[in-house]
């Protein structure tokens, strides 16, 4: 695939570059929201996907489904779910319906767990909102979202293209 004259020859205005910038720097703002010292990212990922499609008192969900929905292996899925196991923040069970399959669900620790880091999170983007104030919060957020959506168009046009 040849480079595109037309698209070398582009000067990058300075209001693309800053926005290009500012983007990259939410990855680093991310940082600020790290799940805790016990848990890796992945763990706290799952943990939280968990919670939210088990509530307390659910069976829970098999794994082929849970890394279905997570978009990753099965055997990531097992390898996380283990870890989680071992600091008490989710069970195995047999499904009652197939004997042959394990449903995981998150314990009260682990549901506790999300909760505390939940209000957590909501308490720094409730600093947020009044440090932005009102309008400038309302804003962010249409800009976020109208952003989001075209980023993940766009992402879904190089997916498709592979």
């Amino acid at each position: 695939m040849s480079p595109d004259k037309n698209n070398s020859d582009k000067k990058i205005d300075t209001i693309t570059k800053e926005l290009a910038f500012s983007f990259g720097q939410l990855k680093r703002v991310g940082h600020v929201f790290k799940p805790a010292k016990d848990l890796r990212q992945s763990e706290a990922n799952l943990l939280v996907h968990l919670t939210y499609i088990c509530p307390p008192g659910s069976n829970g969900i098999r794994v082929s489904d849970l890394s279905k929905q997570l978009k990753i292996t099965s055997a990531a899925v097992t390898h996380v779910i283990q870890s989680l196991e071992q600091i008490g923040y989710i069970t195995r069970t047999a499904d009652p319906s197939d004997r042959r399959s394990i449903l995981v669900a998150a314990t009260e620790n682990g549901h506790r767990f999300v909760t505390e880091r939940e209000q957590e999170l909501f308490d720094r983007f409730q600093q947020l909102r009044e440090y932005l104030g009102t309008d400038d919060a309302q804003q962010l957020i249409r800009i976020l979202n109208k952003s989001t959506t075209f980023l993940s168009v766009y992402q879904h046009d190089e997916e498709g293209s592979r």
